[in-house]
């Protein structure tokens, strides 16, 4: 009817739907309440509805039959920043980037190259034009705009995607894990700003297309209940997810889904080897990466450098695709356990912030 408002909420039930669809009491919940566009949601014991305005939150709480009534919770890249670049290097030679050097990647690829692992970049998209790129990206999808093009209308995937796994074609970079497969998996807009329904629908794509590791270098500072278990369902179907802790200037500032402990969680380190002043830390990180003045592709065929912990968590999702494809038959918790157990742990006084150090993917395979 013309005048009434509603607002879109996400309601989590504690009776388990049947198979994903709902039963006789998640049905007269929603009859009661009004709701309106009820869909039930992928990984999540819940549904995403339209609601009226004449019932709080509060009153639909106070049933007992929920366990959330929470907002699509808007989810944004992780601030980054841009530094000055000029090229110094002839592009129709071969750069290998110094985070690629620093994380012990190249020591390996005499016997992995990542070859065969599924790499998604949830991000802003990818420019599957870009020459460092496109032989290795292998399909995506768009959550943004349903329907149309993948493409990178932002610039952040591209890098992404470029340190995780550049060909190794002879002029360029050279990216971590040269011979994985990328997949664009576009919940972000080109301001750089998504929505959480977005990242739970490419969790259950990911799942779907059955993709190896996930890179969500994207973050926010409110917690979702229904984003922890979509993480949640993720990480118990062998999906390794590597996130960015975030670039908030100090401790304990670490953004959502880095602080679940089923992603791993990835903190910048700067050229000298120590934690990057711009980047968060807390007792959530799992890793360390190089995320100061990297070099990696970018929109429309360039290249240009970038600071943040998305950065890093780019590093480690590269380093993931080379000892996955190493130990193809290791499940999530192993390889897991693999990335950390073969950091550097870092010293001083941010020790204690900075989880198992940094990453040496050579002393992990």
């Amino acid at each position: 009817m013309a005048g009434i408002t509603t607002r879109q909420r996400i309601i989590l039930f504690k009776a388990r739907l049947h198979r994903g669809e709902l039963t006789p009491p998640h049905i007269n919940l929603i009859n009661w309440v009004g709701a309106q566009e009820v869909l039930p949601l992928p990984s999540v014991n819940g549904v995403v509805c339209s609601l009226p305005a004449d019932i709080s939150d509060e009153e639909i709480l106070a049933t007992g039959a929920v366990t959330a009534v929470e907002e699509n919770v808007r989810v944004r890249l992780v601030p980054w920043t841009p530094v000055k670049f000029s090229p110094f290097w002839s592009e129709q030679d071969q750069l290998i980037p110094w985070g690629v050097h620093y994380i012990g990647a190249a020591q390996c690829w005499g016997g992995t190259r990542g070859r065969h692992i599924k790499v998604a970049v949830v991000d802003t998209g990818i420019d599957g034009n870009h020459p460092d790129i496109q032989a290795n990206l292998k399909g995506g999808i768009n959550f943004v705009n349903p329907g149309t093009s993948y493409f990178d209308d932002n610039g952040h995937g591209t890098h992404v995607a470029g340190t995780i796994a550049a060909v190794d074609n002879g002029s360029g970079i050279i990216g971590v894990a040269p011979e994985a497969s990328l997949y664009a998996v576009k919940v972000l807009d080109h301001r750089g700003d998504g929505n959480v329904l977005n990242v739970i629908y490419a969790l259950q794509w990911c799942l779907q297309n059955k993709i190896d590791i996930v890179n969500m270098s994207f973050g926010t500072d409110s917690y979702s209940r229904a984003l922890e278990e979509a993480v949640k369902t993720a990480r118990r179907n062998g999906l390794l997810m590597v996130t960015a802790a975030g670039n908030d200037s100090g401790p304990n500032t670490v953004d959502y889904p880095a602080v679940f402990h089923e992603t791993i969680s990835a903190a910048a380190v700067d050229g000298r080897g120590q934690l990057a002043g711009f980047s968060s830390s807390g007792p959530e990180v799992d890793l360390l990466a190089p995320g100061a003045n990297i070099i990696s592709t970018y929109r429309w065929g360039t290249y240009t450098r970038l600071n943040g912990s998305s950065m890093a968590a780019a590093h480690i999702s590269g380093a993931a695709a080379l000892v996955k494809a190493k130990y193809p038959e290791e499940d999530v918790d192993l390889l897991h356990r693999r990335l950390v157990s073969g950091a550097t742990p870092l010293k001083g006084p941010d020790k204690g912030m900075t989880g198992a150090g940094i990453i040496r993917v050579d002393n992990s395979i």
